[in-house]
């Protein structure tokens, strides 16, 4: 499967001039892993006033015109949390990745298998983005061989364009096409190329569409995914050979409160080494003799650094994985900081750090709760849809199961 590494990422973001403003409205997903019923996590901000001016960016959009920087998903574990970031990564692997394969190829594609009826349905993706002033609506819905249906939505004003509609014909065997007058190019030999394993946005791109181009630069750049092990440090060493990318990363450590006189680049062995100095002396260390917090601090600085000024989303599994609580609500102040964050980057993490449930951190539509039911599919609840009093405290009433989410354990029977 196609995956694409931050490197890469950079690269081609650095070479993408059309891209102005890009954030990302909302993605839904149904039918996949442990998500059985359609399931959406919404980023555009509802019409609560809290952190307007810092976790919120105005955007385009008409009526409610704000989308939120950042989100956070709480629950128990095992409960589907990674199972929401897994989906958009094979969103975008997909994407990516279906006009290269082989006829034959499976999609690679998990159907939710506990339920008799949804093992043998196709699984279904969506996501809506905001792109220049552009609403895209792009979705598909797959099984394991094939696709079975595709659909892109444009809104340059209130009123949709359906741009292409693809649906498989059981009868026939083949897909059914259907274009709009507002997609232009050769829009015949895209459908005649694209295989019944590959989405048409791919195989259009890779015959030089430059109206889909857009979107699915969008798709395969903007999305970063950090999971945490292993973690890896090699982008983020290679980047401080640069003298200014390398302060930049001793000012992002440092404002983490990482004790650290500097970092030098050796010209011979290009070993990395961090600088400690006190009132007694000063010595040399190997990244591998810092401590696992300040390992991976570093290994997410470089990225995030990258994320911050190019706009993108990241996507990350337990974001307190080895870091302090403290160390973690720095992270979240980058992203949350509109002088930092000029270029609308975003966040999506998952977390098991309960100091983080608080209205004096974070908004009520940013805060989300992933829980099994006795069917064991995951459903996906905002805090917003409470009824609760601003003075309440939010991880006090979590953690006595009020939001569903924490796990639940019966008796031993010893």
């Amino acid at each position: 499967m196609y995956i694409m590494d931050i490197c890469e990422i950079i690269t081609i973001i650095q070479e993408i001039t059309c891209i102005l403003s890009a954030m990302l409205l909302d993605f839904s997903v149904q039918n996949f892993r442990s998500i059985r019923e359609s399931q959406t996590l919404s980023l555009v901000a509802t019409k609560e006033e809290t952190f307007e001016n810092t976790h919120t960016v105005e955007t385009e959009l008409t009526g409610n015109s704000r989308v939120l920087r950042s989100a956070v998903l709480y629950g128990a574990n095992a409960s589907g949390k990674t199972n929401f970031l897994k989906a958009m990564l094979f969103f975008q692997q997909f994407v990516g990745g279906s006009f290269s394969r082989s006829p034959e190829a499976p999609t690679g594609y998990v159907p939710f298998f506990l339920d008799i009826h949804s093992v043998t349905q196709p699984g279904e993706m969506e996501i809506t983005i905001l792109l220049n002033g552009i609403k895209y609506q792009y979705g598909f819905r797959l099984d394991a061989q094939r696709v079975h249906e595709e659909w892109l939505l444009v809104y340059k004003t209130q009123k949709a364009q359906a741009w292409f509609e693809r649906k498989f014909n059981r009868d026939t065997g083949k897909d059914e096409f259907q274009f709009s007058d507002k997609l232009s190019g050769s829009k015949k030999i895209w459908q005649e190329a694209t295989r019944l394993n590959a989405l048409f946005l791919s195989t259009a791109v890779q015959f030089n569409s430059e109206m889909l181009k857009p979107l699915y630069d969008w798709i395969l750049t903007r999305p970063v995914f950090f999971w945490p092990d292993p973690f890896n440090a090699r982008y983020t060493t290679n980047r401080v050979a640069d003298p200014q990318f390398r302060e930049k990363v001793l000012s992002f450590l440092k404002g983490s409160d990482i004790f650290l006189e500097s970092i030098h680049v050796s010209p011979d062995t290009h070993q990395l080494l961090f600088q400690h100095k006190t009132d007694s002396g000063a010595a040399f260390f190997e990244l591998a003799d810092e401590s696992l917090g300040t390992q991976r601090l570093f290994a997410m600085s470089g990225p995030i650094l990258d994320i911050l000024e190019n706009g993108l989303f990241l996507f990350v599994d337990e974001l307190d994985s080895s870091l302090h609580p403290l160390l973690v609500r720095r992270l979240l102040e980058l992203f949350h900081d509109p002088k930092l964050n000029r270029n609308g980057a975003q966040i999506l993490f998952t977390t098991h750090n309960t100091s983080l449930l608080d209205l004096k951190r974070f908004r009520r539509d940013q805060i989300w709760f992933v829980e099994k039911g006795a069917s064991e599919a995951s459903s996906l609840v905002p805090l917003s849809e409470y009824k609760i009093r601003k003075d309440l405290s939010v991880e006090k009433a979590y953690l006595e199961g009020r939001f569903g989410g924490v796990p639940v354990f019966p008796s031993l029977g010893i």
